[in-house]
């Protein structure tokens, strides 16, 4: 049902009635007047429709995260501040910020319908960046496209503002301080920083936190549409009507967190919320000390611009049988949570407060099925993090560097002692119906020398134990040879140092 939302726009405020779940693009060209924040693809493809999303976050401090409009709920803008490229313009009496100026200067915008949403990428990226670089500036565009310029100018652009502002304070309330005096970015982000919106979100707009999600849902007869990112939803669902009961989960509350349990009996393990973002997951440091090494795989997940915003328990939700998150999250070992469910008739009938743990890999049934029972929610993942022996590697071939789904995707989890595999778990996805756990190529590896014979038939047995078929992104077989190629290419990736990578590679 229709809702009150009310947040901060540019320089002043907004409350209106709406239907939570519509896309937060249209309200912001029709209803606001904003244009400067372009149409282009709807599926967070292109960039031209980014906008900076200021909030409150775990560590007591305003963020600003860069979002693709097309892709985020109106509702999740209650209690926050919107930016968009009008509201930059206004940081400077000439309308012109630095980062627009680099543009202009470097000739980095020809018909300019992309050049918005590479001023907005940029802007944030200044707002949070914690050293600013050539290498982070170009990260922070990968989402963006340009079909008619070229991306050398815009290169240019981002080496001249690494330049200018090399001596940037560290993130936070100094960092805003001195952009505001630079004119990157308008008072009204100082404001908000220093006195956020005081209407709970929760109350605001109906985002919900995990505690009331299962009960929503079973109430529902399976009719609420449960939303966290929308990075899926909203890609197959471009132009929705009213979207009905819509629930929208709290990225800022208990479903996002990420924090150590205790366990009585075992090793305490690493407890990760369901709403939890991309950027989340690889920012946090329990999974950059328990995985080290693992940030390095960041940029093969989508773009900045989307792991601002999607989360885990929709990428694993959605089901697909290529999603990198799940198969990483597999191939680390993770078991997935559920909560809610609902009972039969009689008595007792309703919400379940039961909770089930099993192993993420057992969670699908078939290709986009998931064993969850009605009003069953995705809680959380658990993992064990890596010990002193332990390595993870995650490795993904598809068509282009950035922003694309994979062809074939793997992550490999192994304990070496004295030379000899003590225990493995390898994934993979894009070759069967859904994403797999290679028991029988991981069960092999137990014991097993760390040698490129080893490296080789653990590589055959993970091609047999797939069972890809062919589409756009490459045909069976195609799809099983790069499976092996991949496995290989694991070995190579974590034992740089031994005669595999010296045999294998070229």
């Amino acid at each position: 049902m229709k809702t009150t939302i009310s947040f901060m726009a540019n320089g002043g405020r907004v409350s209106v009635e709406a239907w939570p779940g519509s896309p937060a693009l249209d309200f912001i060209r029709h209803e606001l007047g904003l244009t400067g924040t372009k149409e282009g693809c709807r599926e967070g493809d292109c960039g031209a429709c980014a906008v900076l999303i200021g909030s409150r976050e775990a560590d007591g401090l305003v963020h600003y995260r860069t979002a693709p409009s097309c892709l985020l709920a109106l509702g999740e803008l209650a209690g926050r501040h919107l930016v968009t490229i009008e509201g930059l313009s206004s940081s400077s009496p000439d309308g012109l910020t630095p980062v627009m100026k680099a543009f202009l200067e470097e000739n980095a915008s020809q018909c300019g319908f992309c050049s918005p949403g590479f001023v907005v990428s940029l802007t944030g990226w200044l707002l949070e960046t914690p050293v600013p670089d050539i290498a982070g500036a170009i990260v922070a565009v990968e989402g963006n496209l340009c079909r008619c310029t070229g991306y050398g100018a815009i290169r240019r652009a981002a080496a001249r503002l690494v330049s200018e502002f090399a001596s940037l304070p560290a993130p936070g309330p100094a960092r805003i301080e001195a952009l505001v005096a630079a004119g990157v970015i308008p008072a009204s982000v100082a404001d908000f920083a220093a006195a956020p919106a005081a209407v709970p979100r929760a109350e605001n707009a109906g985002a919900i936190s995990c505690a009331v999600v299962a009960s929503a849902a079973a109430s529902s007869r399976g009719s609420a549409l449960i939303l966290g990112g929308g990075t899926d939803w909203y890609v197959r669902n471009p132009e929705p009507e009213e979207t009905g009961d819509c629930v929208l989960l709290d990225l800022s509350e208990n479903l996002c967190r990420i924090e150590m349990k205790k366990a009585s009996e075992g090793p305490d393990m690493i407890e990760i919320g369901a709403a939890t973002t991309v950027r989340e997951f690889f920012a946090h440091h329990l999974l950059r000390s328990g995985f080290p090494g693992i940030e390095a795989f960041e940029r093969e997940v989508a773009s900045s611009l989307i792991r601002n915003r999607a989360t885990l328990g929709g990428n694993v939700a959605n089901a697909s049988p290529v999603a990198d998150m799940t198969a990483i999250l597999i191939g680390m070992g993770a078991a997935v949570r559920l909560g809610g469910g609902k009972r039969g008739a009689g008595a007792g009938a309703g919400v379940d407060a039961r909770n089930r743990l099993m192993p993420l890999e057992r969670l699908f049934k078939g290709y986009k099925s998931l064993d969850l029972a009605e009003g069953e929610i995705i809680e959380s993942f658990e993992l064990w993090p890596c010990g002193p022996d332990e390595r993870f590697n995650f490795e993904k071939i598809a068509k282009r560097r950035s922003l694309d789904i994979a062809a074939v995707n793997t992550a490999m989890r192994v304990e070496v002692r004295d030379g000899t595999i003590v225990r493995a778990r390898v994934s993979a996805g894009g070759v069967a119906p859904v994403p797999l756990f290679l028991e029988r190529t991981s069960a092999w590896l137990a014991g097993k020398p760390v040698s490129s014979a080893t490296a080789k038939e653990a590589a055959r047995l993970a091609t047999e134990e797939s069972s890809p078929i062919g589409d756009v992104r490459g045909s069976a077989d195609y799809r099983r040879r790069i499976l092996g190629r991949l496995v290989l290419a694991h070995f190579i990736r974590l034992f740089p140092d031994g005669e595999i990578a010296q045999e294998l590679l070229p």
